[in-house]
């Protein structure tokens, strides 16, 4: 079994390429689980998917509940690339949220899901000129001291 933060990331990007954000609309298989994918014309428009800071935000005598950011950076390419980073937030967005079983995200795993930030920037000076929005949400889970691959 691998930690929950890489059973999370599995559930959104596997790396067979298969996962709830891989196949949207307008990213379609061009979803990467990786924070360095190198991003080209043939690439974009695409996703990047990676986890970035972790903290603890309760928990018992036994258990920590954590919360992840997971990091979705959208990539387009074109001068109308703010069209197309929009299209794919909105469409990641319902990807995420709508992976709600049970009262729990992400088959389970997730305890809690809310959005906290996004940023745009372009790039007119690259090679191939393009823009990336970065997304980025907030995951809580629960694990067991000393176990971190088992999800409460």
């Amino acid at each position: 079994m691998a930690h929950v933060r890489t059973q999370i990331r599995d559930r959104l990007v596997k790396r067979d390429g298969t996962g709830i954000l891989v196949g949207l609309p307008t990213a379609g298989n061009r979803a990467y689980r990786s924070r360095v994918h190198p991003m080209t014309a043939g690439t974009m428009p695409g996703i990047c998917v990676y986890c970035g800071r972790e903290k603890a935000v309760g928990g018992t005598l036994k258990a920590t509940e954590k919360a992840v950011e997971i990091v979705i950076d959208a990539y387009a390419a074109g001068p109308e690339y703010d069209d197309a980073v929009d299209r794919i937030q909105a469409e990641v967005e319902a990807a995420l949220y709508g992976d709600f079983a049970d009262g729990r995200y992400f088959a389970g795993l997730v305890t809690n899901l809310s959005y906290a930030t996004a940023e745009s920037k372009y790039f007119g000076e690259a090679k191939v000129k393009h823009g990336i929005l970065r997304m980025i949400y907030e995951a809580t889970y629960k694990t067991e001291d000393g176990d971190g691959e088992t999800a409460l």
